[in-house]
């Protein structure tokens, strides 16, 4: 019996310690697994905390390094995307700017396309001044040489010949006349008049008279008065109809076309090109300047 008693004392504390350490264990592992949780909250912080650090220090050249291999322009997406807004926007706000650049360059322009025109109109005098010209006033061999682009019914040319001849009186001058018939079929016939008339030497008397005060309004009186000047009518009525005349008349349209004058009178002198009407002191500061 007694033997039986401390075998059943030895159990019972046997289970209490047995219980008691299983309280303890479990505790232990509780605390450790929420200890455990905790940390490893931390952990990931730090570790998010340093990918982003280490990300910031690498994502510039890394993204770099891939627009350049894969061929991407950042420029022109944003280019695309919102430069012509910028633009528009621009304008809107800066209008005297966009004028005054558009004036500058339209003026630029001009003055690019006015060299271009007068390196053109150079070569075209020196080729003007090779060529063969019978229709002419003055000194046949002097250097100084004036070409007129004549209508003879052009009234500023009439006028604008009178002030030539005033220079020609003062200077040792050559004045080759460029027929430019303009104003209407009157104009062409008399234009073949003076054509016609330079291959029987007859050119100054008929030139001088269709620009005089005496000159008739009608064909037949203007060639009656050319028969009393010495023209050869005969002579003169085949002449009208030659090929010569043709071709010389078909030559001076060319050198019109060439300097692109539309009215006459119109004037060369040296290397300058005088449109219009000008006065005989302008013709004369002109000729010093050419060939002084």
């Amino acid at each position: 019996m007694g033997i039986y008693v401390k075998k059943k004392k030895f159990n019972v504390l046997n289970f209490f310690l047995i219980f008691l350490f299983l309280i303890i264990v479990l505790t232990t592992l509780y605390f450790f697994n929420i200890f455990l949780e905790k940390s490893n909250f931390d952990l990931s912080n730090i570790a998010n905390t340093q990918f982003d650090e280490e990300s910031n220090q690498i994502i510039e050249p890394d993204l770099s390094s891939y627009l350049k291999k894969e061929d991407v322009n950042f420029d022109e997406y944003f280019t695309k995307k919102e430069f012509d807004q910028n633009i528009k926007k621009f304008i809107e706000e800066n209008p005297d700017y966009i004028l005054g650049v558009l004036r500058e360059y339209q003026l630029e322009q001009n003055k690019l396309e006015q060299e271009k025109t007068n390196q053109k109109n150079i070569s075209s005098i020196k080729n003007l001044n090779l060529a063969y010209h019978p229709m002419y006033l003055g000194d046949s061999n002097s250097a100084k040489v004036i070409y007129e682009f004549v209508d003879y019914n052009c009234g500023y040319c009439q006028k604008f010949h009178q002030e030539l001849i005033n220079v020609m009186n003062d200077n040792s001058l050559k004045l080759v006349i460029i027929q430019m018939p303009i104003l209407g079929n009157f104009s062409e016939e008399l234009t073949k008049l003076a054509l016609a008339s330079s291959l029987q030497g007859q050119f100054k008397v008929v030139h001088n008279y269709l620009y005089s005060t005496e000159r008739k309004s009608k064909m037949e009186d203007i060639l009656a008065d050319l028969f009393l000047r010495g023209v050869d009518l005969d002579i003169l009525k085949n002449d009208l109809d030659s090929q010569e005349v043709s071709d010389f008349l078909s030559i001076h349209r060319s050198y019109a076309d060439e300097f692109k004058f539309t009215g006459t009178p119109a004037t060369i002198i040296g290397n300058q090109i005088i449109p219009g009407f000008i006065d005989a002191d302008k013709i004369t500061e002109i000729l010093e300047k050419e060939f002084s």
